[in-house]
């Protein structure tokens, strides 16, 4: 019998363990530069993911619309500027959307997010002050992807419309 389970158990664990393996987008951890003021046609924005360990072991695409921006894994955080508009900026765990946030206009201003990811606290997306991101700049490890540019399998401004109607 221990061994039906033990053969039942090892492909199981496998395939957890080598789904958590994954770097699709080429996400790795690089030296923090501050980035150029954003323009007055575009805006910047910062995402921060809590060290929680909490779903620590799955990765966040943060796709802004329909594009994949960054990848984030617990205390990291990363940025993108994009046009000045109205985004819905949206943490993706496979195999679906965990938390969103509609980033209205702010031509020529920086907007600080924290994806929230705990047990007690919950899961959800906020604004920071200037003050708390830069210290979470201090004490988190910054991320990039190589692979910029990619398209999600949809566009989650409609869809967030759609369902908000």
């Amino acid at each position: 019998m221990r061994k039906i389970l033990y053969w039942g158990l090892v492909p199981v664990f496998s395939m957890l363990l080598g789904g958590c393996g994954g770097n699709t987008f080429l996400m790795k951890e690089s030296a923090y530069v501050v980035p150029a003021p954003p323009n007055t046609d575009e805006m910047l924005i910062y995402v921060f993911r809590e060290d929680s360990s909490f779903g620590g072991a799955r990765k966040f695409s943060i796709i802004a619309d329909d594009t994949i921006m960054a990848v984030l894994t617990p205390g990291t955080f990363s940025y993108f500027k994009m046009p000045a508009g109205e985004y819905e900026i949206v943490a993706y765990m496979s195999p679906s959307p965990i938390m969103h946030y509609r980033v209205l206009a702010a031509p020529g201003k920086t907007v600080y997010l924290y994806c929230k990811m705990g047990f007690t606290s919950g899961i959800y997306m906020e604004v920071l002050d200037e003050a708390r991101a830069r210290q979470f700049m201090g004490e988190f490890k910054f991320t990039e992807i190589e692979l910029k540019g990619q398209k999600a399998k949809m566009d989650y401004k409609t869809y967030y419309n759609n369902l908000y109607k």
